[in-house]
């Protein structure tokens, strides 16, 4: 039986759609690349953490592109994973992990983000995505339970670890928070009740549950608390490289994209 919040959504709802597939994607590549780790963590619980992770969200995954079917059921192979041809995936999952830095920083940030929408959507006016939204939080708090000690053990370390740590996190920091959302009042997805806030709210959403850990332990990214307790960027989101038709941000250039895709290598935190 068709509930009135799933009559609100409309099959081919565009935004909506893409909005699945930009979270369907990402716990894709976030599931992919944290397997490639679970013989490569640092420690065993960590390697075993990375294997728990990687299922749920790999589960994540197969669980949103049936919607994809249900929404743009003509778009046939660009609905599976396996062939898809164009993916909405935070670009930094583009390539493979360097080192153990690379997976802290996709755990802390990158999937702090999706969780961001996860947490946006629980309300949805579309309800099959807020029930599976509901669901993912459950398993997301885990994975925030591993990402945070990370950063706080990686960055007290110090020296090249630190260094490296700082280095993931600000390759991620652009692509991450722009793929939230475009600037400004009027996005579609709030107006409709898709998610609960606009893309500016999800950002400071974001920034106020990785802030505190990022400003605690002294690392240099670019975010502070306002007087008025918000969290917010200190530099420009470079909105000029931002596709509106994928939420991605084209590369600075081929080559900063190709040495953020090899640095960082052998750093690992013992």
């Amino acid at each position: 039986m068709t509930t009135g919040k799933q009559a609100q959504a409309p099959a081919g709802n565009a935004a909506l759609a893409r909005l699945i597939a930009r979270i369907a994607d990402t716990k894709y590549f976030l599931g992919k690349h944290f397997a490639e780790w679970c013989s490569g963590a640092p420690t065993l619980e960590s390697a075993v953490a990375a294997a728990a992770m990687a299922q749920d969200e790999l589960g994540h995954a197969r669980a949103l592109y049936p919607l994809l079917r249900t929404l743009d059921p003509a778009a046939g192979p660009e609905n599976e994973p396996e062939t898809r041809t164009c993916f909405l995936n935070i670009a930094v999952l583009d390539w493979p992990f360097g080192g153990w830095a690379d997976f802290v920083a996709a755990n802390f940030l990158v999937d702090g983000a999706v969780t961001e929408l996860f947490q946006a959507a629980t309300s949805s006016s579309y309800e099959p995505l807020a029930g599976r939204s509901r669901k993912a939080l459950q398993e997301e708090q885990m994975h925030a339970r591993h990402a945070e000690p990370w950063v706080r053990k990686m960055a007290q370390q110090g020296g090249a670890v630190r260094a490296a740590l700082e280095a993931a996190l600000r390759r991620a920091w652009d692509d991450t928070l722009c793929w939230l959302g475009p600037a400004g009042e009027g996005d579609q997805l709030a107006v409709s009740g898709v998610l609960d806030a606009q893309p500016d709210e999800l950002r400071a959403r974001l920034l106020a549950r990785i802030g505190p850990v990022l400003v605690g332990q002294g690392l240099t990214l670019p975010v502070r608390q306002k007087a008025n307790g918000r969290w917010e960027p200190t530099e420009p989101l470079p909105w000029d490289r931002w596709d509106p038709a994928t939420y991605r941000l084209a590369p600075a250039s081929k080559v900063t994209a190709l040495i953020g895709s090899k640095t960082g290598t052998s750093t690992e935190a013992s």
